[in-house]
């Protein structure tokens, strides 16, 4: 799964909760383009009958690309779609095919939706005045559904993630994209009356208590033997932990799943700035893409020592580097141009041999849990600096410090100590700081790019906001003497003060909304 994809599922989840809601409707990397799309595109909101807004008629395209409409006459839609999920048949998808997979993807997924909760709302009811004693277990739960003989998404066998590829094309596409909302944004099924009842405070004890199953139902399929775990694929385990969280919810809570779906979105402005809330949300988040995860066989344990020693190996070279680099830039005998040629030679020179396997951050986690026993293992990841990584890029997509994933302390005593000297006020301070050199950063950007100094030369966006960042961190590092590995374990150690703190949360969202402006500069200078 696509590492930027937590954000996205946790926006779903805030508005819509995990029960009854479609834990993943589509590919999330793909959604999150897709609701900024929606969010500049205000007539299609409105359509979709989610937000006010003007209804007034804007210029936008209705027809996509000529070069996406290849010309002769379509197949019918049964045929295109086992052509498309044939990834080798080349056989392109019409418009009206792709209009037509969303509305069927929509009708079905609607349909499982009714289905599982009604099933769920089955096995939570008491047989002759009693309580089911025992819960089910993850494949009791997956041949309930299977029982249920529900129909299938058109793209389900394989052709999903490249379908979402081809649908980014759509994007000025009113149709095209009323529809993909929909897929997006599911009307509540709950009863409002029963959800103003069920209020804020309710709703938060529900989601942690959610989030306790969800684990229960991770550590359980993770101990399934691999072979098992493979037979499924990701909507098997999507629709099984949706139905075995949604009957512990109603037999233990007493509340129905439609009902806790309508609450979240009727409190949703209330929860997006809970922090318990938000934390609960990105925890289902993060367990929902391991268990999909799990279905893949690991890399062995080799490979796996393999990617951490080259993880650290880059790690203490990008940490000479960017200081030099700053120190450059900082004494005003590096521009931001050359910078970013310097930047790039350098995140070249540190590529992966051919022979290391290419793994997400969710795979990271999987094999640490798979080889976490190892000694060498152990000592690999703590020297790797991949949990300050993850949780880094987990922090920047969400603006939430996750939990430590490996559950490891600093190892050295030196370190422990300098941690236990800084209090979450200097934190904020640090937090502050960073913002203020990534204004900076991001204005002299902007003007260089402005002065032609893209001329000649491609501008990654990725890459471009990874070098901001490692200045701004550098910034920070020569002010308190803290790195920004540091930095990222110290908001995990201070994470319930600073998720409650006015300043950080604020310094957060200006950090997010700065490192988004810096896809758009790359966009502006390729089209100038």
């Amino acid at each position: 799964m696509a590492e930027a994809a937590t954000a996205l599922f946790s926006e779903k989840i805030n508005k819509y909760g995990v029960l009854g809601a479609g834990l993943v409707s589509l590919d999330t990397e793909f959604t999150l383009r897709l609701a900024k799309s929606l969010e500049e595109n205000e007539k299609v909101v409105a359509a979709a009958g989610y937000t006010g807004g003007s209804t007034e008629t804007l210029a936008v395209p209705q027809q996509p690309p000529k070069s996406l409409v290849p010309a002769g006459p379509a197949p019918g839609l049964a045929e295109a779609v086992a052509a498309w999920n044939n990834k080798d048949s080349g056989v392109p998808l019409k418009r009206e095919h792709v209009m037509e997979i969303l509305d069927e993807t929509y009708r079905v997924q609607a349909i499982v939706q009714q289905e599982i909760s009604v099933l769920a709302r089955e096995l939570a009811e008491a047989k002759n005045g009693k309580k089911r004693r025992k819960p089910l277990t993850f494949l009791e739960g997956h041949k309930k559904i299977q029982e249920l003989d529900l129909p299938h998404e058109p793209l389900e066998d394989g052709g999903e993630s490249t379908f979402q590829q081809l649908l980014m094309q759509y994007q000025e596409d009113d149709d095209v994209m009323l529809l993909a909302g929909k897929l997006l944004h599911p009307p509540p099924k709950g009863s409002s009356e029963t959800a103003k009842v069920i209020g804020i405070d309710r709703i938060i004890e529900i989601h942690k208590f959610m989030v306790k199953e969800m684990e229960k139902v991770l550590t359980e399929f993770k101990q399934l033997p691999e072979a098992t775990r493979c037979s499924f694929t990701a909507k098997a385990c999507e629709t099984t932990a949706e139905l075995l969280v949604s009957v512990a919810v109603e037999q233990q809570l007493s509340v129905r799943c439609e009902d806790v779906e309508q609450a979240v979105t009727l409190y949703e402005e209330a929860l997006q700035q809970h922090p318990v809330f938000s934390g609960c949300t990105e925890q289902l988040a993060t367990m929902m893409q391991q268990l999909v995860g799990s279905t893949q066989a690991r890399i062995t344990k080799d490979e796996f020592l393999g990617v951490l020693g080259h993880m650290g190996k880059c790690s203490k070279e990008a940490k000479v580097f960017s200081k030099k680099l700053y120190e450059d830039y900082r004494s005003k005998t590096c521009a931001i141009p050359e910078a970013y040629r310097r930047f790039e030679e350098f995140s070249d020179s540190m590529a992966p041999p051919d022979d290391l396997p290419d793994i997400s951050q969710v795979e990271m986690q999987l094999c640490l849990d798979e080889y976490r026993d190892d000694a060498a293992v152990r000592q690999a990841w703590q020297q790797s600096g991949a949990e300050a990584s993850m949780m880094l890029q987990s922090m920047m997509a969400t603006g939430i410090f996750p939990p430590q994933m490996g559950g490891s302390a600093p190892s050295a005593t030196e370190d422990r100590k300098k941690a236990s000297k800084i209090k979450a006020s200097d934190v904020i301070e640090m937090q502050e700081l960073m913002v203020d050199e990534l204004k900076r950063l991001n204005e002299a950007t902007a003007s260089a790019l402005k002065k032609g100094g893209a001329e000649g030369h491609e501008w990654k966006p990725e890459l471009l906001t990874q070098m901001i960042q490692a200045l701004a961190s550098a910034a920070v590092e020569r002010r308190f003497n803290v790195s920004q590995e540091e930095m990222t374990m110290l908001g995990v150690q201070h994470a319930v003060v600073l998720q409650r703190n006015e300043r950080f949360a604020r310094a957060t969202q200006n950090q997010q909304e700065i490192l988004m402006q810096l896809p758009q500069l790359c966009q502006a200078a390729s089209a100038s």
